[in-house]
């Protein structure tokens, strides 16, 4: 904008100051000079407008940025809730196998026992029943037993 107001000023004094004395070639010189003047102006103003668009382009790229690790941090927020109600299911799902473990043993303990009374029962029972299928021998006599070996 500086330049804008020089330039202005310089055509405004070489314009004003134009009288029938003052020579061409300073009137020459002044535009020259101007023109200058507004061509550096021009690429000043196309410089500044390229880092601008340059500028814009990083600031759009920041905020993606942004907004990934925002999503990002979101998603680990996330992952971690997840993950801790897994553990606090796991734990409780050990509670319980280690609850159903311990019945478990104690039924097993039971059908042992069971199934002990139950063989003594059977060895008892069978022994009745050989004991009514074969009646004991009669005790022998002494002498029948010396007789019979020579």
């Amino acid at each position: 904008m500086r330049y804008l107001l020089l330039t202005t000023m310089v055509m405004g004094c070489a314009l004003g100051c134009a009288t029938p004395g003052v020579p061409p070639e300073l009137l020459q010189t002044h535009l020259r000079e101007s023109q200058r003047w507004q061509l550096q102006y021009e690429e000043e103003h196309a410089r500044a407008e390229a880092l601008a668009q340059q500028l814009a382009a990083l600031e759009a790229a920041l905020e993606v940025e942004r907004l990934e690790r925002a999503e990002a941090e979101q998603g680990r927020q996330a992952l971690n809730e997840e993950l801790l109600r897994a553990v606090v299911r796991a734990e409780a799902e050990r509670q319980a196998l280690e609850e159903h473990n311990a019945q478990l043993r104690v039924e097993q303990r039971e059908l042992t026992e069971m199934h002990e009374e139950m063989s003594d029962v059977w060895f008892e029972s069978a022994l009745l029943r050989a004991r009514r299928h074969n009646p004991a021998p009669a005790p022998a006599s002494p002498a029948g037993n010396a007789s019979a070996s020579p």
